[in-house]
């Protein structure tokens, strides 16, 4: 059969042109929409930044104000005519001093103890009570900044000038000379300020970029915006992500439907209440925002548009030009399919607009016909030996399948046999009450068996192939585990006698928590190499009992206290470290005088009661750092260290003997007594001896006691 006429098919220099026109085209389209995109992505950054940036300088000139408040009211507390200004008068004239030199400030007063304006401003307000508001009330232990609020009561006494039916507050405490509470300091700033700053600072960008602002308090009131905005409730994604401290910029629709680039961020700190948190959101239309790359994307397709035409028509020239001989060489091949019986040979394209490569294809295709016609008589002999030598392997292959299917027979009931022996294997780890794990020489999980997962977190499936030092041993054991994996290893039949005994480890659970267990390793000899397996046994209850008991016996039951065996093993350390850090370090001995006399009158009830509130006192006199213990009876110690100098551990003392001095009140009786302190200093180069040390601090004990008791003999 013939092949169908060329007509009813492309030519190839259609073909050409339109794949060349075609690949110019998308190259081109690709191209421009590669620039359009960075273009668009390009000016959206600009806006964002543009826009936060703009939220950025609001947030600082907000917090700068707010800070200046607090700063001045922090000043006037500490001037000398305010903290002991005893008329209205005296103190009015330093506020309006104030008030002069910042106009913002509506009004500055001064409340008592009480909540009484006790000065303020032009008089406004004295002698009115303003113990609820709570500027008063915030600002009497620290400084404190309010919120914007109306002020109706104080609006109708300022000048109509100063905006007064808004106000933000700042107060702090005012203190005398003589370190008493005399009351609270407040400056009252009008709203005007914050749109000034509005008009200073955001009026060009509201211009060139029709941008607009809002400050927006925590429950999402506007409190300054666009006309028609303030005093409304907004919620959008930027005002979350501001009052969650974040700042930058974003894509959002706001509630009138159009789509915004919004810039954030959040004035003050939350935990600081000298500050004020409001969210400060400036958003600005993305249609304005990307005005400019929209215009350059229109101008882009033009050209491209243009250029890819002419494009177009360059390559449609040129594949003419190049496919005019491959359609000369066409035509002579399908004049030699037309005759295949010819024995012709293919006549070879020779024109003089021709090129090299369409002769040498020419003659190629001459010579591959010549050498076909040869292959297909080969092809007819060999055709007919592969067909009997076909019919003896089919023969054959028959005997061997007989044979392979007896096999696969037998194959079968010996893995169902091992499938059920795997299966009661398997229910009897499963129901073992330790766990179970299989290891290759490597170290990687093999086995894992259920109470394996109840007790390490993992399941089966996840560790099975996974090396096990990686998931459960601390970093500071995996090394010291790969070395003894690799001596069982390589020790071979002689790892029984390294195996036949139990170890305690402390692994990691999947929850990263440290867990106690007790570890009997067995090894397993294979025909491929050989296999360790594990018996993991859980003793967190052992060791919290151990550790519980060990605590208990370092404890004075009593009081709580460290006990004479714990002092004997923290003293040495902290002269230890005394010695290390070059530090002097001090040793406390506390008795209690006339102790006995208590003891006998009221019962051994109120003695213990007595220790257990002095063993108390003791320790609260002291440094956390410092060791306080009971030796026996009424007789302390007090371990100090890091001491500068050897007077601060007569300091410590002088301030331990007040608290101590102080009526004991017990159930039946309050008694006062007081306490002899000897005191023992170490200094870095002298001996390490504890009983020496301790020793020292006994007899200086009784030096007291008996000081103490010459004098009472005196009196």
């Amino acid at each position: 059969m013939l092949p169908s006429s060329p007509a009813a098919r492309p030519r190839l220099t259609t073909l050409v042109t339109v794949g060349v026109s075609a690949t110019v085209l998308l190259t081109v389209l690709s191209l421009l929409i590669l620039v359009d995109h960075f273009a668009i992505d390009y000016a959206r950054r600009e806006a964002e930044q543009r826009l936060q940036q703009l939220s950025w300088q609001m947030r600082d000139a907000l917090n700068g104000v707010v800070r200046k408040a607090t700063s001045d009211v922090q000043l006037l507390s500490e001037l000398p005519r305010v903290r002991e200004g005893r008329t209205p008068a005296e103190v009015r004239e330093v506020l309006e001093s104030l008030q002069r030199t910042f106009p913002d400030y509506a009004w500055i007063g001064l409340a008592t103890p009480d909540g009484k304006v006790f000065a303020g401003t032009q008089g406004v307000q004295e002698g009115v009570d303003v113990s609820q508001r709570d500027w008063f009330k915030g600002g009497q232990d620290k400084i404190y900044a309010g919120d914007i609020h109306p002020a109706n009561l104080l609006g109708k006494k300022l000048p109509a000038n100063t905006d007064p039916w808004r106000f933000v507050d700042a107060s702090g405490p005012v203190t005398g000379a003589d370190g008493q509470y005399r009351g609270v300091l407040s400056v009252h700033m009008s709203w005007g300020w914050a749109r000034r700053m509005v008009q200073t600072i955001f009026a060009p960008a509201d211009r060139q970029y029709s941008a607009e602002i809002f400050v927006v308090r925590r429950d999402g009131t506007v409190i300054l915006g666009p006309p028609g905005m303030e005093e409304q409730k907004i919620d959008s994604d930027s005002l979350t992500l501001a009052h969650s401290g974040a700042s930058g910029a974003l894509k959002e629709t706001w509630a009138d439907g159009r789509s915004y680039l919004t810039g954030y961020a959040r004035t003050g700190h939350a935990d600081d209440p000298a500050t004020l948190s409001w969210a400060i959101l400036v958003r600005q239309p993305e249609e304005l925002a990307l005005s400019g790359a929209r215009a350059l994307e229109r101008q882009i397709l033009l050209l491209g548009a243009v250029l890819g035409l002419a494009m177009a028509l360059a390559a449609a020239a040129v594949a003419r030009r190049f496919t005019r001989p491959l359609n000369a060489l066409s035509r002579a091949i399908e004049e030699r399919l037309a005759a295949p019986d010819d024995a012709a040979a293919l006549p070879v394209v020779r024109r003089d607009d021709s090129y090299h490569e369409v002769q040498v294809l020419s003659r190629a295709l001459s010579e591959m016909l010549r050498n076909e016609q040869n292959h297909v008589d080969q092809l007819r002999g060999m055709n007919e030996k592969l067909e009997s030598a076909v019919a003896e392997r089919t023969r054959e292959i028959a005997r061997k399948a007989l044979q392979l299917e007896r096999a696969l027979a037998q194959e079968q009931t010996t893995q169902q046999l091992l499938q059920e022996r795997a299966a009661e294997l398997r229910a009897i780890l499963d129901n073992a009450h330790d766990a179970f794990i299989a290891l290759d020489p490597g170290g990687v999980v093999r086995e894992w068996n259920l109470q394996a997962e109840k007790l390490l977190g993992w399941k089966r499936s996840e560790v099975i192939g996974q090396p096990l030092a990686a998931m459960m041993l601390p970093p500071l054991l995996r090394r010291a585990y790969e070395r003894d994996m690799r001596q069982l290893a390589d020790s071979g039949d002689g790892a029984a006698a390294m195996l036949s005994r139990r170890v305690e480890l402390t692994l990691h659970n999947r929850a990263g928590q440290e867990l106690p267990v007790e570890v009997s390793l067995a090894y397993v000899p294979r025909s491929s190499g050989h296999l360790f397996i594990a018996f993991l046994h859980d003793i967190s209850e052992r060791k919290s009992l151990f550790a519980s008991m060990e605590a208990m016996a370092l404890k004075d039951t009593l009081t709580g206290l460290p006990n004479r065996r714990a002092l004997m093993q923290a003293l040495p350390e902290a002269l230890q470290r005394a010695n290390r850090l070059r530090q002097s370090c001090a040793v406390f001995f506390l008795d209690l005088d006339r102790f006995k006399q208590v003891n006998d009158r009221y019962g051994h009830e109120e003695g213990d009661e007595l220790l257990r509130q002095f063993a108390e006192r003791v320790r609260g006199a002291v440094r956390k750092t410092d060791t306080v213990g009971r030796l026996a009876g009424d007789e302390f110690v007090v371990i100090l260290e890091m001491l500068h100098s050897d007077d601060a551990a007569q300091e410590a003392a002088d301030k331990l003997l007040p608290a101590l001095q102080r009526p004991f009140i017990l159930k039946t009786a309050t008694v006062s007594l007081s306490a002899s302190i000897g005191i023992a200093i170490h200094h870095p180069d002298d001996p390490q001896d504890t009983e020496m040390l301790l020793g020292r601090a006994d007899r200086a004990m009784y030096r007291h006691k008996q000081q103490g008791m010459q004098l009472r003999a005196r009196r």
